[in-house]
């Protein structure tokens, strides 16, 4: 759901791209007083470097499989001028802290501070996901997680109103949001709790910013831009700009004083009705740093240094740019086998509605082809686990199409057929998943990495 798709360029050397499903269909399925299944029990990690995660309904009440966080931020430099912000989605699909503008209280919307170019002008971000866009401006804000601290980390405050301008003139409304921004093929603005399903996203991803040196070496990334502070027009419009690595929205894990390697996502189990009422488990931060995020056993699937991902065989394909992803409510990938839930007679299109659950296999690779994992994954009939379970929100066995691929496998470089599978949150319940940050030393080698 959440992963990035940064337009035309790759991490590192270009900028990340990636894919991800949507959450949208859920909202043809009604919630009600049904049950079905517990709540999972939590991993039992404790520590400074642990918060609580919670997969639950979201704060709109309409959300499956996805787990939230409380995160607290502060106006920078000061202890007092902070809020304690529920409900923050963890993606380990995306890079970096995002807050709708909504959520914030007064105090702290005037007080974080604004980055701006060397003429005044501010800098906003367009961030494009699978299943949409939000725009908003880059500020600088300190963040506590859990007991973990970090200073001046650039984040994006999405859905400012003062960067949603319009004008109109001879029946023509102009918006500020540039339409390379807002164009139809990038999907419908996700800028409000209700259209975004959080009340905010942290990026937990393979890398540090989210969009590399390609975005500090070009303006024309399609990601950042500098609008005039107070006087947008159609006349004087906001326009691309190249933005440091350094002031690019920033996975706060990484200015931790310690612990800032990577992170663990723990969830438990679901039991044999393969959902549950919710699931309580933790995000850690670090990997080999404290004595609770020790690799142990784990096996290191290395992750490409432009891309971050690995490689999945699945179906006699070889898909070399498959990731694993909490953004995701379910596991996303091409098989024409299973039919979608429109075929089966629903309106809602791209889950999976199989007859029966299926039992598939998948094999995971790290980039070179080594280590190999293999796996087994299960995928139910959406439509009747939802209205069977109207009040669940953790399901292991959800699967969705994901589409025509060629557009997301050719700006990352791969062939221009399926090139990706997408691990979802599903892959994670009863699982430890490690998340290596590139260019980090961990325990066990430098990132980017996945580990389970």
């Amino acid at each position: 759901m959440r992963k990035l798709i940064l337009i035309g360029l790759v991490q590192v050397l270009l900028v990340l791209a990636g894919c991800g499903g949507s959450s949208g269909s859920i909202a043809t399925s009604t919630r009600g007083s049904g049950s079905g299944g517990g709540g999972g029990s939590g991993s039992g990690a404790t520590g400074p470097n642990v918060v609580a995660m919670t997969v639950n309904a979201g704060p709109d009440g309409n959300q499956v499989d996805t787990p939230y966080i409380t995160v607290t931020v502060c106006q920078h430099g000061s202890t007092t001028n902070c809020q304690q912000i529920p409900n923050v989605e963890v993606d380990t699909g995306s890079y970096g802290l995002r807050v709708i503008s909504s959520v914030l209280n007064s105090s702290l919307a005037t007080g974080l501070t604004q980055e701006a170019d060397s003429s005044g002008n501010s800098i906003v971000e367009c961030t494009t996901f699978v299943d949409g866009f939000s725009w908003g401006p880059v500020k600088v804000a300190d963040v506590k997680i859990g007991e973990e601290s970090a200073s001046s980390v650039p984040v994006q405050v999405i859905g400012d109103p003062a960067y949603e301008q319009t004008s109109t003139a001879n029946g023509t409304t102009t918006s500020e949001i540039p339409t390379l921004c807002s164009g139809s093929t990038t999907g419908p603005e996700e800028d409000t709790v209700s259209s975004f399903g959080a009340n905010g996203i942290l990026g937990v991803g393979p890398f540090g910013d989210d969009c590399g040196t390609g975005c500090q070496i070009s303006s024309s990334n399609q990601l950042y831009y500098e609008c005039p502070a107070s006087s947008w027009s159609p006349g004087n419009p906001c326009n691309g700009a190249a933005v440091a690595e350094s002031a690019q929205v920033t996975n706060p894990v990484v200015y931790f004083q310690t612990d800032n390697n990577g992170v663990i996502v723990q969830l438990p189990a679901i039991g044999s009705s393969g959902t549950a009422a919710s699931a309580s488990g933790s995000l850690i931060f670090g990997i080999g740093t404290e004595g609770n995020n020790g690799l142990g056993s784990a096996t290191v699937f290395p992750g490409s240094q432009n891309t971050g991902d690995v490689t999945t065989s699945f179906n006699g394909q070889t898909l070399p740019d498959s990731y694993f992803d909490t953004g995701s409510n379910a596991y996303y990938f091409l098989d024409s086998s299973i039919p979608d839930c429109t075929s089966s007679g629903s309106s809602s299109s791209s889950w999976f509605c199989p007859a029966s659950q299926q039992t598939l296999t998948a094999v995971i690779a790290g980039t070179g082809g080594s280590p190999t994992s293999q796996v087994t994954i299960y995928v139910g009939n959406a439509t009747s686990l939802f209205n069977s379970y109207p009040s669940n929100a953790a399901f292991n066995n959800l699967g969705a199409d994901s589409g025509n691929q060629s557009s997301y496998c050719t700006q990352i470089g791969a062939s221009s057929g399926p090139c990706s599978f997408d691990f979802g949150l599903p892959f994670f319940f009863g699982r430890s998943l490690y998340v290596a940050i590139g260019g980090k030393s961990t325990s066990g080698g430098e990132g980017p990495y996945f580990a389970y």
